[in-house]
């Protein structure tokens, strides 16, 4: 019995040891599961956060994708208005190449034929002075030949009277020699005075020529010339087109002009070539009014403002120093420029300026791209150049107004 109480107490004790030995071989792999467990869990926090970091990197990535195409339409659309506006300006620069060729030409007809009618005129006047000379000489001549022949004459009849009749027949023929020679004399001097009335009638007639053929060319009026409206023609067009006569009626009124004033009109000029030439006109003052701004060294820009049936209207200019083109020399003056008058979608201070930064860009940019522009010489004038030499504003906006409220 004791040695089964030792026993029993020996495998129980062996069992407690066991027990405890696998408990604590269970508590060390709790803990050792915990530990990967928190460590999975950190991995896994870190995870979601690289994700979404990398989600929020693909979403920016994603927006800058779908302002990159935005961007790519926008230069899409200016390059195909770019493109538009090139091949418009190609158009005028060649228009305006022929223009200037047509107009070197006629200055050369014209010199040329000033040119023929100073030298015809010198020749003229050099055949009638060398004539008169040459008649002057021959009439001296024809004196001192009649004063030899008197001479001749009176000694032959003293001769004869003093000689024999023998010498008679030979004073006589002597003096029908004389006779001969004097009246081929008179026929000389009388061809030469007609010649001399006859270069004069001659140089006359020339001259009376030449007016009648101004006077006929003076009395008619060509619109055009080979085929291309004169330059007088354009301005005349623009000026009756300013006073307020209707394009339609443009051509009946320069025929009765110059039908009163005794002037044949030679052609004949449409509405739409009425419509060609005020745009033209428009985009000649368009590029003087950006070549004005980049030769001026200060400007001041007005304003004002109104409206009509909810529209809002407003009305720009500018006042700067420009050439004055009136003047022979190289002077100056003040002058006011029209910019135009163009509605608007409301009358914030906003919107005005960005009117006006669209009026300033399209003036500037139209000078650029013009032959005259790019003869000028020099870099390209941006908006920056023109706001740099700004020295004033005048406009019926106030910085003291609230809430971007129209100020009167």
């Amino acid at each position: 019995m004791a040695s089964r109480k030792k026993q029993l107490k020996a495998a129980r004790q062996a069992l407690s040891e066991k027990q405890t030995k696998i408990a604590e071989d269970s508590d060390e792999d709790v803990d050792s599961l915990k530990n990967r467990l928190f460590k999975a869990v950190q991995q896994t926090q870190l995870l979601e956060q690289q994700l979404a970091d990398q989600e929020k990197v693909c979403a920016d990535l994603q927006n800058d994708f779908d302002a990159s195409q935005d961007l790519i339409n926008t230069l899409r659309a200016e390059i195909l208005s770019l493109k538009s506006k090139n091949s418009d300006t190609y158009h005028q620069l060649r228009m305006e190449r022929q223009r200037c060729k047509r107009a070197t030409s006629k200055h050369g007809s014209i010199t040329s034929q000033i040119l023929l009618l100073k030298k015809a005129n010198a020749m003229a006047s050099a055949r009638l002075s060398k004539g008169l000379r040459d008649s002057a000489a021959t009439i001296t001549k024809l004196l001192e030949t009649n004063n030899n022949l008197r001479t001749e004459l009176s000694q032959s009849v003293t001769t004869w009277t003093s000689q024999t009749e023998a010498l008679t027949e030979a004073a006589k023929f002597k003096l029908m020699s004389s006779d001969i020679r004097l009246k081929k004399a008179q026929k000389e001097v009388s061809k030469l005075r007609k010649g001399f009335r006859q270069a004069t009638q001659v140089k006359e007639r020339a001259v009376e020529t030449a007016k009648a053929k101004a006077i006929s060319q003076k009395s008619v009026h060509h619109l055009m010339h080979k085929g291309v409206f004169t330059e007088e023609t354009r301005n005349l067009v623009r000026f009756l087109s300013k006073s307020g006569c209707s394009a339609n009626h443009i051509n009946e009124i320069i025929n009765s002009v110059l039908n009163t004033a005794g002037i044949a009109m030679v052609g004949s000029i449409s509405r739409t070539s009425v419509a060609r030439i005020i745009r033209e006109g428009y985009f000649a003052a368009q590029i003087q009014l950006g070549h004005e701004m980049k030769m001026a060294e200060s400007m001041t820009f007005s304003a004002d403002g109104t409206g009509h049936r909810s529209i809002n209207y407003n009305s720009r200019h500018t006042h700067m120093l420009v050439e004055d083109y009136g003047s022979l020399g190289s002077g100056k003056t003040h002058a006011t420029r029209f910019l135009g008058i163009k509605p608007s979608r409301d009358g914030s201070s906003k919107e005005a300026i960005a009117d006006w930064q669209t009026i300033i860009t399209e003036i500037l940019d139209l000078y650029s791209r013009s032959p005259f522009g790019k003869r000028s010489g020099g870099s390209l004038i941006g908006l920056v150049d023109i706001l740099v030499k700004l020295t004033g504003m005048n406009t019926d906006h106030s910085a003291l107004c609230k809430g971007e409220k129209r100020c009167i």
